[in-house]
Formats: structure tokens, C-alpha cells, sequence
């Protein structure tokens, strides 16, 4: 591809881009709200205590963003959308609400482990459990939307949750409620959200003819879900094996440093069903991976750098005087969140392939990760270098997926050269 060519093709979709850009600064703006508004309010030890249930439900969240990946997918795939069809139960309905459910049980059956682990009462773990089913059905909207190409709306309706959620957690904190009024919040928001995106979605069919949990599916679900374990256990982890306060501190330090992962995650919103509609195109394939690396490089040397110099400065103004533990653990966590923010750019790539060895190095990490936490904790150092260690080692395997999946494509675009 000419240099003339790749400016083309990212002019052709800046637009879109700068649009998505800027919804997901309003989003990431009104996350950084909420949290600073919540480290403030509650202070280390009952933030540390909020944080590990909000990890939980970030794992539904997030994984159920595995959800919206495979309906993307299975729409981009399909290369139709039926409008004002008679509407059907379709397959991604199904996942939604097989996969809400069981998540919700899992919940259910680890009740015990966590009320004694990370020391809750009942309501906090009723409102984890009652939040987790929604995000999966708006997850589905989400993905009916992004696989029909518009990117936009799935931007919007997350910030829009966003912002609700910001507005209602200052009113609860100003009135003085505590962590559960924040899970509240969170509830009332992803059923508002899910309602809002399901009436917009609800001429969109996936022009599928795939059964409920097909092979591609699945593995983009277990690609998806396992990668968001990997990047918000460490908070559930710190908590379990260290005491209150470092907890706490540590939970403040990574609010800041995995803003990392969003711009990566902006772009696999844009890039995700176009890749798989351009399977052949090797060109865009790797222009759009190699155009991904670079930005979220560049972006995590910026927060890393602004981190190290600034969070003497930042983490007081932001968090308050109690949290004097997180301003040491910053470079080290920035430094260590660096290549998995590396590892979700080259991920959109990996799941775009359904890739069944991309899903097996993302299991055998993760057993690794909990394994060497348990042995380390409460050492913090070592924890980070543990996790960043493995966060390099993820993304060397999976870019050599990448590379190995564009070779074949190479050469099967030769052989077909060679045939005609």
C-alpha cells in the first residue's frame, strides 16, 4: 500500500474517528468524576472495600463487552442488517441472557468466598448479583449496533450511562450515603442504559443464521472475558492479600493508570467488525493494527510520563491527603500497565480471527497471574513486576498470532493471484 493510499484510508474514517474520540473523552471524563468523587467521599478503606465489588462488576461489564464483540462480529460477518423485520428471538438474545444468568449464579455460589475474602455484608453482594444481568443485554444493543457500523451510538450510550452515573453518585455522597448507595447507583444506571439501547437497537436483526454459542462466538466471548479478568483482578487480588489501606491506595493508583486501556478500547469499537468484513484485506488489516500500537504507545508513555513527574501533585488534589501510599505506587503501575494496554490493541486483531491459541495463551496467563499474586502479596513490588512481566509476554504471543494470521493471508492472496 502507498503512502497516498494509507492517507486516504485515514481520512476516509478520521471523521468518525474524531467524533468517537470525543465521545469517549466525555465518557472517560465522567468516569474520572465519578471515581475521584468516590475516593473523596469515602476514604482508602471503605473505597478499598467499594473498588473490589466494583472489580466484580467491571468483569461483567467489561466481559460482557466478550458479548458485544461476538454479535459485532457475527452482524459484520453475516454483512447485512434486516430492518423492520419481523422480529424474532435471534441467538445473541439467548447468549445475553444464558450468559447474564450464569454470571449472576456464579456470583450466587462464590457469595460465601467473597463476603468472608473481601468482608461485605449481604446487600453489597445483592446489588453486585442483581447488577450483572443487564450489562449483558445492553451489551447485546451495543453489539447490534457496532456490528451494523455505527460506533457512534455505542460511544454515546456508554457515556451517556457514564454521566448519569457521575451525577447520581455526587447527589448520594452529598447526602451521605456510603459505598452501598454507589452500587445503587450503578444498578439503576445499567438498567436505564440497557432500556435506552435496547428501544434503539430494536429494528436490527443479526442477519444470522448461526446457532446460540457457535464456535467463532465462543471463542470470541472466552477471548473477551478472559481479557478483562486479566486486567481487573489485581485489584481483588490486592485486597484479599494486603491490608485495608494499601488495598485502598492501590485501587486509587490503578483508577488513574488503566485509563491506559481506554483508547485502545475506543478504537476496537471502530476497528473490530471492519476487520473482520476486510479479512483479505491485508493492507488495512495490518495498517489498522500497526496504527493502533502507535497510538496507544504513544498515549501510555504520555500517562506513564505525567504520572512519574506529576503524581505528587495529582494524587492530592484528586484523592485527598489519605491516599500519600498511591502517589509511590503510580510509576511502577504505569510502567506495568504499558504493554497490556499494548496487548488490548493487538487483541482487537486476535479476536477479530476467533483465534483459539490467542484464548489459550490468555488462560495460561491468567493461571499464572493468580498463582504468582498469592505468592507475592503482600508485596506489592513484586506483584507489579509479576503482572507487567506477563503483560509482555502476552502481547509478544499474541502479535505473533497477528503475523502468522497475515502471512497465511498473504499467501493465500498469492495463490489466488497464481490460479487466475
Amino acid at each position: 500500500m502507498t503512502t497516498p493510499d494509507r492517507i486516504g484510508l485515514i481520512s476516509t474514517h478520521g471523521r468518525a474517528l474524531i467524533e468517537i474520540a470525543l465521545a469517549s473523552g466525555l465518557g472517560i471524563i465522567a468516569t474520572a468524576g465519578f471515581q475521584i468523587a468516590a475516593t473523596r467521599g469515602l476514604g482508602p478503606s471503605s473505597f478499598g472495600l467499594l473498588a473490589a465489588f466494583l472489580a466484580l462488576i467491571n468483569i461483567a461489564a467489561i466481559g460482557s463487552s466478550a458479548l458485544r464483540n461476538s454479535v459485532a462480529v457475527g452482524v459484520a460477518e453475516a454483512r447485512l442488517i434486516t430492518v423492520g423485520a419481523k422480529r424474532r428471538v435471534d441467538p445473541s438474545l439467548v447468549e445475553a441472557l444464558v450468559l447474564g444468568i450464569a454470571c449472576a449464579v456464579g456470583l450466587v455460589i462464590a457469595a460465601p468466598w467473597l463476603a468472608s475474602s473481601v468482608g461485605s455484608n449481604p446487600i453489597a453482594l445483592v446489588l453486585t448479583i442483581a447488577t450483572v444481568t443487564p450489562y449483558f443485554l445492553f451489551a447485546r444493543s451495543q453489539g447490534l449496533l457496532q456490528g451494523a457500523g455505527n460506533a457512534r451510538a455505542v460511544v454515546w450510550w456508554s457515556t451517556g450511562a457514564q454521566l448519569l452515573q457521575l451525577v447520581l453518585t455526587i447527589v448520594a455522597l452529598l447526602l451521605g450515603y456510603d459505598a452501598i448507595a454507589i452500587l445503587v447507583v450503578y444498578l439503576v444506571t445499567v438498567v436505564l442504559g440497557t432500556v435506552g439501547a435496547g428501544l434503539h437497537s430494536r429494528s436490527l436483526v443479526a442477519a444470522s443464521a448461526r446457532r446460540p454459542f457457535s464456535r467463532n462466538a465462543t471463542v470470541v466471548l472466552l477471548l473477551t472475558l478472559a481479557f478483562a479478568w486479566l486486567t481487573n483482578v489485581d485489584v481483588i487480588l490486592v485486597r484479599i492479600g494486603a491490608p485495608e489501606l494499601v488495598a485502598g491506595s492501590f485501587a486509587a493508583a490503578a483508577v488513574l493508570v488503566k485509563t491506559t486501556l481506554i483508547l485502545p478500547a475506543m478504537l476496537s469499537l471502530y476497528l473490530l467488525p471492519r476487520f473482520v468484513k476486510n479479512r483479505g484485506n491485508l493492507a488495512l488489516t495490518r495498517l489498522g493494527v500497526n496504527l493502533t500500537l502507535a497510538v496507544t504507545l504513544a498515549g501510555g508513555l504520555v500517562i506513564f510520563a505525567v504520572l512519574a513527574v506529576g503524581g505528587g501533585f495529582i494524587v492530592p488534589l484528586l484523592f485527598g491527603s489519605d491516599y500519600a501510599l498511591t502517589i509511590g505506587y503510580l510509576p511502577g503501575l504505569a510502567l506495568m500497565w504499558l504493554p497490556w494496554a499494548m496487548t488490548q490493541a493487538i487483541l482487537v486483531r486476535v479476536t477479530s480471527l476467533a483465534s483459539v491459541p490467542g484464548l489459550l495463551v490468555l488462560l495460561a496467563v491468567g493461571i499464572a497471574q493468580w498463582i504468582g499474586a498469592m505468592a507475592l502479596l503482600p508485596d506489592i513490588s513484586a506483584m507489579m513486576v509479576l503482572n507487567g512481566s506477563l503483560g509482555v509476554l502476552i502481547f509478544v504471543a499474541l502479535f505473533v498470532i497477528h503475523q502468522l494470521a497475515a502471512s497465511r493471508d498473504a499467501k493465500a492472496a498469492q495463490d489466488a493471484g497464481d490460479v487466475s
